[in-house]
């Protein structure tokens, strides 16, 4: 636990569709509708938590809140809680099969439990034992001031004697200095720059998001990793949500009518006359 002149707290933060706000510490919040932050000075620690519900525009602002709040913390009244936390969890619930965000969201779980006890409402701290106080005209020790250091004396430092020439003898030859030069290879003129590869795959996926982005006015993206492939998730309010992972050289988008809407319907047709010429 980090070293604090003050008691340390814990405190819940809830996202409401971009809105944060401070909340009184519940383990019960925990659940797939909510987006919350919670400041764990006891482990140095901010913890992000993403229900399995929360929309993607919410999900997205309750991580770039929580990464700010890590190194600013957050003000409650005149004490600023989770100031410069060390370590940063985030936990999606979506992606729980996960065995590294299960621990995660085992340890958070653990962190909530027990019996916290509130000041100002919503800053949640353990019971700690009292410091003990001195007894009343008991003798206090006399403190012995140390000696001063007595001041060290230098020892004159010796006069540099220089070496006079001998009379006659032969003046040293000078040495040859050899100037190294670097010769630069001059490019090979009108030789294109080399292309970066790309597979089938991130070519179709690159296609995707063309006709996607062509045809909405809004596109929220996130990236995944899932049984070891990669994939992009897709958003466009109100239009369509869909899921593209990349196997191979095959692009596997889910769901297959791309959700149906008349929208939904023209960027798949798109996209399928896009990747038919690749």
């Amino acid at each position: 636990m980090k070293t604090l002149s003050r008691k340390p707290f814990m405190l819940m933060l809830r996202d409401d569709s971009g809105e944060i706000s401070t909340v009184k510490l519940d383990p019960a919040l925990v659940n797939s509708d909510n987006a919350l932050i919670v400041l764990d000075e006891y482990n140095d620690t901010c913890w992000a938590w993403v229900g399995r519900n929360v929309n993607m525009p919410t999900r997205m602002h309750t991580l770039r809140i929580a990464r700010g709040l890590q190194k600013s913390g957050h003000q409650v009244g005149i004490t600023t809680i989770g100031l410069s936390a060390s370590r940063f969890v985030e936990m999606m619930e979506k992606d729980d099969s996960d065995q590294d965000v299960a621990n995660n969201i085992a340890e958070f779980r653990g962190v909530l439990e027990g019996r916290w006890s509130f000041d100002d409402g919503v800053l949640a701290f353990k019971g700690e034992a009292k410091v003990t106080e001195r007894i009343a005209g008991a003798p206090t020790k006399k403190t012995i001031p140390e000696p001063e250091p007595e001041p060290v004396v230098e020892a004159p430092r010796p006069k540099p004697k220089y070496d006079e020439p001998i009379a006659g003898a032969p003046k040293p030859k000078p040495v040859p200095t050899l100037e190294a030069k670097t010769v630069e290879e001059e490019p090979i003129a009108g030789a294109p720059p080399p292309a970066p590869s790309a597979s089938l795959a991130e070519k179709k996926m690159a296609y995707l998001m063309l006709s996607v982005t062509r045809n909405s006015d809004l596109v929220y993206t996130e990236r995944f990793e899932r049984g070891g492939k990669s994939g992009l998730k897709i958003e466009s309010p109100g239009v369509m949500v869909i899921e593209a992972v990349q196997d191979g050289n095959d692009l596997t988008i889910t769901p297959g009518d791309f959700g149906g809407s008349d929208i939904a319907r023209k960027i798949k047709s798109e996209y399928e006359g896009l990747s038919s010429k690749l």
